[in-house]
């Protein structure tokens, strides 16, 4: 029991630590599930038109920015619903007062449904956007938008749920649950993590993050003390106002253990 525990003290303290891959588009691809789609989506190669989505429990807003025919600027929006991994709902243009006005009136504002949008997502960074307006079907491949980097740096209370299995040390697998003191030093995509966790042996996890949108990934090789050592891959990492939560997998050198699983992390008040 003492084995299982110091090892699975080092295991999550790498999960903290070693979230990105060794190439970031292996990081964001291997998840199933994925954070929400809430942020800003582009084509890269087509930069000058885009699309933002909002999502609330099983309903997304989206407001798609293009240009008509003539090249004037106009959006349409929708409000999607859920189905398997794709939003879909009906588009609408919509037409008000001026906003330069004295004063706004709702009366004045009209909708016209122009057709459908759907949102089909491929990866944690990557979907298939489909809609039509009027008769005519467009058909894209976008990508979360990044516009700056999120700043990870703190010291966080962190709950971590990790499964261990192929352990040489033990014969079971495991699926243990425990809160952790992880600090993270960050500059731009350079990230460090380090901490004690539940063993008095310290870990440091050093690696290049890198961003899509608002969510991140980090992959690094990590050390402690007490000698284990290997690789941990975070990926589906979000940061907001005092928390940051994201999932793990990696594997010991040490003793041949594989992970993964997911934390969620508080900067105590």
């Amino acid at each position: 029991m003492t084995d299982f525990r110091s090892r699975y003290a080092r295991l999550c303290r790498a999960i903290l630590w070693c979230i990105s891959f060794h190439a970031a588009s292996a990081a964001f691809a291997q998840a199933s599930f994925s954070p929400d789609s809430s942020d800003l989506w582009w084509n890269p190669a087509e930069s000058g038109w885009g699309m933002q989505i909002v999502e609330e429990g099983n309903a997304s807003f989206a407001t798609l920015f293009v240009y008509d025919a003539s090249g004037m600027p106009t959006f349409y929006t929708a409000t999607l619903s859920l189905a398997a991994q794709s939003w879909s709902g009906d588009l609408y243009r919509s037409t008000g007062p001026y906003f330069g006005a004295a004063s706004f009136d709702p009366a004045l504002v009209g909708l016209r449904k122009v057709g459908t949008l759907t949102f089909t997502r491929l990866s944690s960074d990557s979907a298939t956007l489909q809609y039509s307006v009027d008769g005519v079907a467009v058909s894209k491949t976008v990508v979360r938008q990044l516009l700056r980097y999120d700043n990870y740096s703190g010291t966080y209370v962190t709950t971590v749920f990790l499964v261990a299995s192929h352990c040489s040390s033990f014969p079971a697998d495991r699926a243990p649950t425990g809160s952790f003191l992880i600090t993270v030093d960050q500059t731009e995509n350079t990230m460090t993590l380090s901490g004690a966790f539940a063993h008095p042996s310290a870990c440091t996890y050093t690696g290049t993050y890198v961003q899509a949108g608002r969510v991140g990934a980090l992959g690094a090789a990590y050390t402690c003390a007490d000698g284990d050592k290997g690789n941990m891959n975070f990926f589906d990492l979000t940061r907001r106002p005092g928390m940051i939560a994201g999932r793990l997998s990696g594997h010991s050198d040490s003793d041949s253990c594989d992970y993964s699983g997911a934390f969620t992390g508080l900067i105590p008040m």
